[in-house]
């Protein structure tokens, strides 16, 4: 079924939406893209595309889109062809009357570094997700974290060497981020206190549970894999999850117990997972950051 990709015209405050017509992608989901304030329908066209491309994208999980609806909303800024910083300032996901991306974009930059750029990717995975508990932020945080870049290896963005590199930095940044803090702790202090501690910690454990489950079945099982059975049974949610419940729903999914004795071991405690051996492994370079053809 295609993705629909439906851009409309709308009135937010006094914030007028440009219009630029509607497309399909790949899946069964429709994509409402706004854009906060009137854009050049050349500029308005080509970030369409790049919008397209991430949520296309994302069926490199499990062969589909997770949501059968998202709305993305495109908040415009001019910084500058020169500023250092990401073309995308900011994205955040809200989920109040259904899921909203929402991305502050640099209409100066070009094109190809919206392509480059992982921050899209980041709020998309958001979707493959409930809502989780802010006790447990390092969840939804650190699970889109981890797929950010093995999203960007997959749809060619990376090289499996950038990707494991990128990796490889962020863990050493939430290694560095208060080591006195448990995830649990770091998430209860904030993201303004804490944030590489909450973002990679929760990256962490998902790149042990997704080893974990390749490992132990042969490649048969995987993250993957547990997120589209958990998306079959459970997405859209329009509730709050806990960590521990979530965690015991992907357990539930699989033979063997793998998410709750992760969340027993590192939730509460100090320090960073352990992932040294982890990182070593040639399977990230074959399995996790290759594309499965049929993931369930």
């Amino acid at each position: 079924m295609p993705i629909i990709l439906v851009i409309c015209a709308v009135i937010l405050t006094s914030v007028h939406t440009t219009t630029h017509g509607s497309n399909a992608l790949t899946s069964g989901t429709t994509l409402d893209i706004s854009f906060a304030e009137p854009v050049a329908d050349h500029k308005a066209a080509a970030l369409t595309s790049w919008l397209q491309a991430v949520a296309a994208g994302m069926e490199n999980v499990y062969g589909r889109f997770p949501l059968p609806h998202v709305r993305v909303r495109v908040v415009p800024e001019r910084r500058g062809l020169d500023s250092g910083d990401s073309p995308v300032s900011f994205g955040r996901v809200t989920r109040n009357g259904g899921e909203m991306i929402e991305l502050f974009v640099n209409l100066d930059r070009p094109i190809e570094d919206f392509y480059a750029d992982w921050t899209a990717t980041h709020e998309f995975s958001h979707l493959l997700l409930p809502r989780i508990s802010y006790k447990q932020r390092w969840i939804s945080e650190g699970f889109a974290s981890y797929y950010q870049n093995v999203l960007m290896a997959r749809n060619d963005s990376y090289t499996t060497d950038q990707a494991l590199k990128k990796l490889s930095e962020g863990f050493a940044r939430g290694r560095a981020s208060r080591p006195e803090l448990s995830p649990n702790q770091a998430a209860r202090e904030g993201v303004s206190k804490a944030r590489y501690k909450i973002y990679w910690s929760g990256a962490a454990i998902a790149l042990l549970a997704d080893v974990e489950l390749r490992q132990r079945s042969g490649g048969r099982e995987s993250l993957d894999v547990v997120l589209g059975r958990f998306q079959e049974c459970c997405l859209p949610s329009r509730r709050r999850w806990s960590g521990t419940e979530l965690f015991t729903k992907f357990d539930s999914l699989i033979d063997e117990p793998v998410f709750m004795p992760l969340y027993r071991r590192y939730a509460d405690t100090k320090g960073f997972p352990e992932i040294e051996r982890t990182l070593q492994l040639e399977l990230l370079r074959t399995d996790v950051f290759a594309v499965r053809t049929n993931p369930n």
